[in-house]
């Protein structure tokens, strides 16, 4: 199973790792994920986007992979699926042309968000809300792991689906 094998090679990469952390949403955990380590790892990183295209829907037009962490993964599913791709800033940019969006996204696409680790969902849910600001069609967003603290129901309440690849309790299970 693909998941098994990610999720060991995870381990192996370190980008699993167990002691004390504050995550970005200020929570207190004793396991973080690293998954910039995975994506710097060739093996890794085809195996993360090789589980994220498993679980794909099939009417996709776009792929957004949000900054940082998940534009590599969501570039090498753009290029295995030949489904363009565009990227979403954390922020919109202040100089420049001033764009929270870096790519073409024509009205009425259906947009599939790829991101590699969430906890509460913070960063997707601003990603759904831009890529829909945008014209945009977001149903559904793609997660490799998904921290189970309620990033699902912030979706829910957004009118999308989070899909995951694996979950903490994937993660902690020996």
């Amino acid at each position: 199973m693909l998941e098994e094998k990610l999720k060991e090679r995870l381990k192996e990469v370190k980008a699993i790792e167990f002691g004390e952390f504050t995550l970005r949403s200020g929570k207190k955990s004793h396991y973080y994920v690293d998954l910039k380590k995975a994506t710097c790892d060739p093996s890794a990183l085809e195996m993360m986007a090789d589980a994220v295209i498993e679980k794909m829907p099939k009417n996709i037009d776009r792929i957004a992979g949000l900054e940082l962490g998940s534009v590599p993964i969501a570039a090498v599913v753009s290029v295995k699926t030949r489904i363009p791709m565009i990227i979403v800033r954390k922020e919109k940019k202040d100089y420049g042309t001033g764009k929270r969006i870096e790519g073409p996204l024509k009205e009425g696409e259906n947009v599939m968000i790829i991101e590699d680790t969430t906890t509460t969902g913070g960063q997707i849910v601003k990603a759904v809300n831009a890529i829909r600001g945008a014209g945009g069609i977001v149903d559904e967003a793609i997660v490799v792991v998904n921290r189970e603290e309620g990033a699902d129901e912030a979706l829910k309440a957004e009118n999308a689906e989070l899909i995951s690849v694996l979950k903490a309790g994937d993660i902690l299970e020996k």
